[in-house]
């Protein structure tokens, strides 16, 4: 039955691949999705091209513990990213191969508060890998 279900809802090969950007935030925080939404901001001008591609459509927000959980998945993110580019995949200014990660001036820690990056279907993210497991944010 499962299975079924998800042949229903399984992309068709000539449908477009649907570009989507993922808001990564700290759970811990009360105001997580204005931390977002400076890391959205920040997206937007350090990479202008993946931001438009995205187009606002699809928009997933996903949380993160606390913000020593969220130091180590950006460490992850960084990771990767040195890896993809180690590996040969892609140029530098590869769209699905950048992030941003912001982190709130007015908080005494320098641990990061929110992250963004863009995916879509046609050349999957290395960071999707590293987002797969974390639950949607809520309230």
């Amino acid at each position: 039955m499962i299975n079924w279900i998800r042949n229903i809802f399984k992309k068709k090969p000539e449908e477009k691949a649907q570009p989507r950007m993922y808001l990564i935030l700290r759970e811990d925080l009360a105001y997580k999705y204005i931390q977002g939404a400076h890391a959205l901001s920040q997206y937007a001008l350090e990479h202008p091209e993946p931001f438009k591609e995205w187009g606002n459509r699809y928009l997933i927000c996903l949380a993160v513990f606390n913000g020593l959980a969220f130091k180590e998945l950006a460490g992850q993110f960084s990771e990767a990213q040195q890896n993809y580019y180690a590996d040969g995949m892609t140029d530098p200014f590869s769209m699905n191969s950048v992030f941003s990660v912001f982190i709130e001036p007015d908080l005494e820690s320098r641990l990061p508060t929110a992250l963004c990056y863009f995916d879509d279907d046609a050349n999957p993210s290395p960071f999707s890998e590293l987002t797969e497991n974390l639950k949607l944010a809520t309230k």
